[in-house]
C-alpha cells in the first residue's frame, strides 16, 4: 500500500537537490518520496556553530516537508488562477527507514521517464514553438497567482508527457516559503517582485534561443 511504511536504503535515489533526495515509491511508478538529506550524519559541531547546525538542518527539514504540503492545500482553499492547473499533486506523508518522505506525483515523459526540466529543455535546443506556447502560460499563471512561490528555477518546471500528444509545462518543487522570515506571505510585493523577476528571466532565455 502506497501509505505503509517504506524501505528505502536498499534502492537508489532518483536524483536529488540540496536538500532532499528523491526516490521512486517502490509499490508505485506514479509517486515518488522526497525525503531530508540530513546535515547531521557527519560529526556534529559543538558549542554555537554546532547549535545553529542543528537549527539549520530542523529548519531545512520541516519546511521541506510543510511548505510545498500547506501550499498545495493552499491552492486549492480559494482562487489561485491558472497555476492551480501546472502543480505536481501533493499527497501526504509516509513513514520511510530514511524517515518521514513527503508523497508527490511523478511527472514522466512519454517513455515513462522522468520529466524533462526547462534547463534541460533549453540546454538540448528542445523548446519548439509550441513548447514556449505553453510554458508562456504557465508563466503567465505565476505572474498573476498570489500563491507563494519560494524557489523558482528552470529545475522546478518540467514537461509533463514530453514526446507524446499531450505535453504540459508542471511545477515540481519550490511552492511555499523558503527562508526563516515568510516575507513573501507577510509583504505581498516582494512576492510579486520576485515571480515577475524570474518570468522575466525566463522570457529574456527564450528570446536567446530564437536568436541563438
Amino acid at each position: 500500500m502506497i501509505l505503509d511504511p517504506v524501505t528505502l536504503t536498499s534502492h537508489t535515489p532518483l536524483l536529488n537537490s540540496k536538500t532532499r533526495w528523491v526516490y521512486e515509491h517502490p509499490d508505485s511508478r506514479d509517486v515518488l518520496i522526497k525525503v531530508h538529506m540530513s546535515r547531521m550524519d557527519q560529526k556534529p559541531a559543538q558549542g554555537l556553530k554546532g547549535w545553529f547546525a542543528r537549527q539549520e538542518d530542523h529548519f531545512m527539514y520541516t519546511t521541506g516537508m510543510l511548505r510545498e504540503l500547506k501550499q498545495f492545500v493552499e491552492s486549492r482553499y480559494r482562487d489561485y488562477g491558472d497555476i492551480v492547473h501546472h502543480i505536481a499533486p501533493v499527497y501526504g506523508v509516509v513513514d520511510t527507514d530514511l524517515g518521514l518522505g513527503l508523497l508527490v506525483a511523478a511527472a514522466r515523459d512519454a517513455q515513462g521517464n522522468l520529466a524533462p526540466t526547462v534547463r534541460k529543455l533549453m540546454q538540448q535546443r528542445a523548446m519548439t514553438a509550441t513548447r514556449q506556447q505553453k510554458l508562456e502560460q504557465v508563466l503567465q499563471a505565476i505572474e498573476k497567482t498570489d500563491l507563494v512561490i519560494g524557489d523558482l528555477n528552470a529545475e522546478n518546471i518540467v514537461l509533463q508527457g514530453a514526446g507524446g500528444e499531450d505535453e504540459r509545462f508542471v511545477i515540481i518543487d519550490g511552492l511555499g516559503e523558503r527562508t526563516w522570515i515568510p516575507t513573501q506571505s507577510l509583504i505581498k510585493a516582494v512576492g510579486k517582485r520576485r515571480k515577475q523577476a524570474f518570468v522575466a528571466k525566463m522570457r529574456r532565455r527564450l528570446a536567446g534561443l530564437a536568436h541563438g
